[in-house]
């Protein structure tokens, strides 16, 4: 079984497999992340604190929470398999909206950035509905998926009424912290009013922000990034610019190549070189 991407306006249901026996991941999600996990172990490391899930969990992540995953298996499963469900709080807010939730605060309860939930029947059928699309191939649409996503969410309501409470949390427009929400995202190859869309920003304020942390424009600072990151590719691995310069966030080999030696005073090819005389 091959992994699966489905993506509907600023939405996406995702299928994944990790084969290795561990694999690692540092996150910072510009969406809010509901995982499902099929078969394996994931745990979620924030700060000091560890938190391990495993088969038939699902793992609510609220987004802009920096966090270390890892994604493992033990025992008779062969690997790691999960569905992720990423959405934004605009699709709780109309959920929110259509059953008229009107949730309370309970003993000094307090906001959680990830959650466990552990599965029941009516969340076991759910997720056997979606075998029709990730097994038997059945083409899933926006339409389709929204309703999926919009269906998860509501059972996690229907099936755990203090939730409603926490999912409060995930119906509000909030702010990534501007430093580390770019550290995490500056390969991706977007325009500027994605990247202050995705941080929660107006493309104004977003530059406004940028300019009093970094004193220079998004654009500079991408692009020295960027260079910084090529570099440190090519002067410690075997890789040419040929095969790094998409992963390094530039759409054109030549103009990765010409911005290169402007920054360095020297072509990616050269870098070899310095490897040698290291």
């Amino acid at each position: 079984m091959t992994n699966k991407l489905i993506t509907y306006n600023n939405h996406r249901i995702i299928l994944s497999h990790e084969r290795r026996n561990k694999a690692v991941i540092d996150i910072y999600p510009s969406q809010h992340l509901l995982t499902y996990i099929r078969e394996g172990i994931l745990k979620v490391k924030q700060g000091k604190e560890v938190q391990c899930f495993s088969k038939g969990e699902f793992v609510l992540l609220k987004k802009y929470t920096q966090a270390t995953i890892t994604k493992t298996w033990t025992g008779s499963d062969i690997k790691f398999s999960s569905i992720v469900f990423a959405f934004q709080e605009d699709l709780v807010q109309e959920i929110f909206t259509q059953l008229n939730i009107q949730s309370t605060r309970k003993n000094k309860e307090s906001f959680e950035n990830i959650l466990g939930i552990i599965s029941n029947p009516i969340l076991n059928q759910f997720i056997q509905s979606l075998d029709l699309f990730f097994e038997e191939g059945v083409e899933m649409d926006n339409q389709l998926a929204k309703l999926k996503t919009t269906e998860a969410i509501i059972g996690l309501i229907k099936t755990n009424n203090e939730l409603s409470y926490q999912l409060q949390n995930f119906s509000k427009k909030s702010k990534a912290d501007l430093h580390q929400y770019m550290n995490f995202h500056f390969l991706k190859n977007k325009k500027l009013v994605d990247f202050a869309k995705e941080s929660g920003r107006s493309l104004s304020v977003f530059k406004k922000d940028f300019q009093a942390i970094y004193n220079t424009t998004p654009a500079k600072w991408l692009k020295n990034k960027r260079l910084d990151y090529a570099y440190k590719l090519l002067t410690t691995t075997n890789r040419k610019a040929s095969e790094i310069y998409l992963e390094c966030g530039f759409e054109d080999l030549a103009h990765f190549s010409k911005s290169f030696k402007n920054q360095f005073q020297i072509n990616p090819s050269q870098t070899k070189t310095l490897q040698t005389t290291n």
